[in-house]
């Protein structure tokens, strides 16, 4: 999803965008289809909870969502409510589908009431039961294996279209048969948007996630500039996930006009459970377009053209178990060929990044990855699934450039588990080139580490402390582009951007600690926070701790609603003690920003670490 910025201050320049007409009165509701309420199939008090007390209904008729029984806010491994069905056979499966308004996953017994989630509703077609079917990783007459369903529920939490997904399991009179249910609510897929910058410079967006409940992915994008003679460019994707239940995703992506002529096609199959044996994929690019440099803000003209393939294959290497996800050896090769037509000017040792190459490279892994659940890391209330478990991966292979021919080597170690103190991510992963010599060209290594506290409660507000560190250095580096790291705004210190932050070694600490409000108005969730940056860069012959220590802190505001697919909102003031020359300080900022993800730790194409 495209970013619509509404609002950012620099020093200089001031940018003032509309975002969806309307959005807060009517939730950016464009009149699709008219569909109502329409599953006939119930699940009973007894097996699903029912609303604590009458506060609670009067609480999510007026604000949107309950307050209780509601997603998991604790830590818990997902297959564990299923570890007593272990082994019975499924005699029946119901999908209920909830529309986007009113219902909760966790209580059905929850409807919509107010006339504004009736309204919603009416215009919202259902995501179609073979569309969910194809996502499940078991079936009628299957026993019940606690992973696949665990697996199930992610699977259909992390797709485009869902807000949430629950599955449960009810014991029938034959105690070696059971019905499950799985439980669906949909999100609310249609986006629309304006970008204006000024009278000789928009951009129009239309969007929909869930075409015609089939999971599809359509986006159109228009762009005005009255400064090119063709005043009017263009954007278009369509996205198609999961072919008849194969997990064959494609993309298509074309983009023409303000100096772009671009074309992509891609088709992919990902390891996407812990039994999945092989993926793969295909991608194809030719692109003409526009490239800014970052060191001089200056704009240059690239065309090339490119081809990538991949075909992995995943083997069990540990005792097969319905609890836990099993050990995973994978070993996958990968070709990737770019041309480049156009370009800066390169040499043996110059702007590496548009050199024309071959890369023929196969790696080895191995990986585990278990799930837990909770809520309130990335998401403001509904479920999310918190990967723990490690990857080790081997990456080798030779690139044949235009200039060279040469050995590329990485690798990569990441582990993260939910401890009793929090959650804990840490990676090392490096990567490089053995030139003829033999000698080391273009290495880079990346430490990082991530944590996110428990959950605590000050009164009926929820608080979380979220630390990062990251550290990157280069060592025999080219000149020219991507032969350096930033320090700016995601890598660095938010807010602060400068031509002159860059090198190639960087530290950077990030802090924030957040606090979800109790209170929903119409479905949005407010989430206060405050926030410390820490950054420093400089050159890889030198300790990073001698070059200047930049600093930003503030407080701000997030406010997001779930049943929608728009980004949240961000409001944020920062203030700088200290600023490098020819600054871009956005000391308030008015925007949106795009959810974040936990690490995977799944295996997935050959790759060589990238120098950013």
């Amino acid at each position: 999803m495209t970013d619509f910025k509404l609002l950012s201050y620099t020093r200089g320049k001031t940018i003032i965008a509309l975002v969806m007409m309307v959005y807060f009165s009517f939730f950016g509701f464009i009149n699709y289809s008219s569909f109502a309420q329409s599953d006939s199939n119930r699940v009973s008090s007894d097996s699903i909870k029912k609303k604590e007390d009458k506060i609670s209904q009067t609480v999510y008729k007026w604000f949107g969502r309950q307050n209780v029984n509601v997603a998991p806010l604790t830590n818990e491994e997902t297959v564990n409510r299923f570890l007593k069905h272990e082994g019975k056979v499924i005699s029946q499966i119901s999908i209920i589908r909830f529309d986007a308004f009113g219902y909760s996953v966790y209580d059905t017994t929850i409807k919509p009431e107010r006339n504004i989630e009736k309204f919603g509703n009416s215009l919202h077609l259902k995501t179609w039961k073979k569309i969910i079917q194809n996502n499940l990783l078991f079936k009628e007459g299957d026993k019940v294996v606690p992973l696949d369903l665990a697996e199930t529920e992610q699977l259909l939490r992390q797709s485009n279209f869902f807000e949430d997904a629950n599955i449960l399991v009810q014991p029938l009179s034959d105690s070696s048969h059971v019905h499950v249910y799985v439980i669906t609510k949909d999100i609310w897929t249609i986006s629309a948007g304006v970008q204006y910058s000024s009278p000789e410079k928009m951009k129009l967006a239309l969007s929909e996630r869930n075409f015609a409940g089939l999971g599809i992915r359509a986006k159109a994008i228009a762009y005005y500039n009255k400064t090119f003679t063709d005043k009017w460019s263009y954007q278009g994707e369509f996205d198609v996930p999961n072919y008849f239940g194969s997990y064959i995703s494609s993309s298509f992506f074309v983009r023409k006009g303000h100096s772009y002529e671009t074309y992509l096609m891609r088709f992919n199959r990902d390891f996407f459970a812990s039994k999945t044996k092989y993926a793969g994929g295909i991608e194809l690019l030719k692109s003409d377009e526009p490239y800014r440099v970052f060191t001089d803000d200056s704009v240059v003209q690239i065309s090339y053209q490119s081809q990538d393939w991949w075909i992995g294959r995943s083997v069990r290497v540990s005792r097969r178990s319905g609890t836990s996800a099993p050990l995973n050896l994978v070993f996958a090769l990968r070709y990737y060929r770019r041309d480049y037509f156009q370009s800066p000017p390169v040499s043996i040792y110059l702007n590496p990044i548009f050199h024309s190459a071959e890369n023929y490279v196969v790696s080895l892994g191995l990986s585990n990855q278990n799930i837990y659940r909770s809520s309130l890391y990335f998401g403001f209330g509904n479920t999310e699934d918190i990967p723990v478990g490690f990857k080790i991966q081997a990456t080798s292979g030779i690139q044949q450039s235009t200039f060279q021919r040469r050995f590329l080597i990485g690798g990569e170690l990441s582990a993260a588990e939910v401890t009793p103190w929090g959650y804990l991510f840490l990676s090392s992963r490096l990567g490089g080139y053995l030139a003829e010599g033999p000698k080391v060209e273009q290495a880079v290594i990346n430490l990082r580490a991530q944590y996110f506290s428990n959950l605590y409660h000050i009164g009926r507000s929820d608080i979380r402390h979220f630390i990062r560190y990251d550290f990157t250095r280069g060592a025999a580096r080219f000149s020219g582009e991507r032969e350096y790291v930033v320090l700016t705004n995601n890598y660095g210190v938010r807010g602060l951007r400068s031509p002159d932050l860059y090198g190639q070694t960087r530290l950077m600490f990030n802090f924030e600690s957040m606090l979800y409000s109790p209170h929903y108005i119409y479905g949005f969730r407010p989430a206060f926070f405050v926030f410390a940056d820490f950054g420093m860069v400089g050159e890889s012959d030198e300790l990073i701790y001698q070059n200047t220590l930049y600093s930003g802190f503030g407080v701000g505001l997030r406010l997001k609603n779930e049943s929608l697919i728009f980004p949240t909102f961000l409001f944020r003031i920062g203030y700088y003690p200290k600023l490098p020359p020819d600054a871009e300080v956005a000391y308030w900022f008015i925007s949106t920003e795009n959810r974040r993800n936990f690490e995977q730790f799944r295996i997935k194409e050959p790759y060589i670490l990238q120098y950013q």
